[in-house]
């Protein structure tokens, strides 16, 4: 159904620039509590935020989480108040 290449880029991420930085990956209070109930670490929380942040901009999730952009991960990870490697 899809090419070797088309499979590819539904396994992780494309580059991303300043401006999709911003308006995808600016957590609001609602999205960090949606993440954030007792019972959740901090890899949890900090994976499913990116999970959320990334569903907008790409209109789906890579498989690989651990590839996102590194700047997008520590964006939400100070969001969090978590270390960016937690993704990881």
């Amino acid at each position: 159904m899809f090419s070797e290449e088309q499979l590819g880029q539904l396994c992780s991420f494309p580059e991303i620039s300043a401006d999709e930085l911003i308006r995808y990956f600016t957590p609001t209070a609602a999205d960090v509590a949606f993440v954030s109930p007792s019972g959740r670490g901090p890899v949890d929380r900090l994976g499913m935020l990116v999970q959320l942040c990334t569903l907008p901009w790409l209109g789906f999730v890579p498989d690989d989480v651990a590839s996102a952009p590194s700047a997008a991960v520590a964006r939400v990870a100070e969001r969090l108040g978590v270390a960016p490697a937690a993704v990881r």
